[in-house]
């Protein structure tokens, strides 16, 4: 559940703002507050219906949504179709059951934190793929990045390395997990945008993380009886909803908005997901877990930074 800051490199500055314009960035940038639940909403609904159970119902109905979106397979890239359908459904796996590993809320939120490395390692992930050479503000942001998870891990005294490496050696699974799923969803977003063709498979992706999560549920021996309410259901709708709306309005957004704009808001993620986590999850974070949030978001912006610096010498190198 990430947005792809990939298409948010290298393309034209707009002149100008028309009133469609305005309107599709704001969509965007909605779309921006929805992601930022999904830490928060995700692993509140896995509490009530497993770390399973839970991915396969909202992604049924995110599917289920979706369907007046849906396009004939054949009009799309093979490449793209299923080389970004794999990883697209790798991601989800991951970042979803990464949550549903973690022991407590707070431990929920750090693997969250690990996660968001993938903005800067998609920075990384798209120089390489373009010829492009890294540079010192690419290589400092993600180094920045990783200094902000580790913050984030710190006990309220100060950062600990040592602390995070502990945390990280006790509970493995969610926290590898996580860091796996930072790597594959940077890939995707590399590798869709350059097989893509413009074209959007989002309600062929969502379907298939369906099934996949329907086959692990099925195969988990230790599944717990799903508890099914009202409270359960809305709480499902409401979740499926926000992952729906905010890929959908992103994908309005990155087509018609102003793409910098968003791209600049997107580097705010970590800090809101965790803002908004907290709040949904009644886990109250110390200072300096903001901090680390801060640096993983201030590394995103410096690997930016440094992608457009590196682009703009290829360019005039051209």
């Amino acid at each position: 559940m990430s947005l792809s800051v990939d298409t948010l490199v290298d393309l034209p500055r707009e002149p100008r703002l028309s009133r469609s314009t305005q309107g599709a960035t704001l969509l965007g940038l909605i779309a921006i507050l929805f992601w930022s639940t999904s830490v928060g909403v995700t692993r509140s609904t896995i509490e009530f219906l497993g770390r399973t159970g839970a991915p396969a119902v909202m992604f049924t109905l995110s599917a289920l949504l979706l369907l007046p979106t849906r396009r004939p397979l054949r009009e799309l890239p093979r490449r793209y179709l299923w080389l970004g359908a794999a990883l697209f459904v790798g991601y989800e796996l991951c970042f979803v059951l990464a949550l549903g590993f973690a022991r407590t809320r707070h431990e929920a939120i750090e693997v969250g934190m690990v996660n968001y490395l993938w903005p800067s390692l998609t920075v990384l992930c798209s120089a390489i793929a373009g010829g492009q050479r890294l540079n010192a503000l690419m290589l400092g942001g993600l180094a920045l990045a990783f200094t902000g998870v580790v913050t984030a891990s710190s006990p309220p005294e100060g950062l600990s390395l040592a602390r995070f490496f502990h945390n990280a050696a006790s509970n493995p699974l969610a926290y590898g997990l996580a860091f796996v799923g930072a790597i594959v969803w940077a890939l995707y977003s590399t590798c869709t945008r350059y097989m893509a063709e413009g074209r959007n498979a989002l309600w062929f992706f969502m379907a298939l993380s369906a099934v996949g999560f329907w086959v692990v549920h099925a195969l988990n021996p230790d599944r717990p009886p799903m508890q099914v309410s009202a409270h359960v259901v809305i709480q499902v709708v409401l979740a499926s909803t926000a992952v729906t709306l905010a890929y959908t309005l992103w994908n309005l957004g990155v087509l018609r908005g102003n793409i910098h704009l968003l791209g600049l808001a997107a580097n705010g993620t970590p800090v809101m997901s965790a803002l908004f986590a907290s709040l949904l999850l009644s886990a109250p974070l110390p200072p300096v877990f903001w901090g680390g949030a801060a640096l993983v978001a201030l590394g995103s912006l410096v690997a930016g930074i440094g992608a457009r610096r590196a682009a703009g010498r290829t360019d005039r190198g051209a």
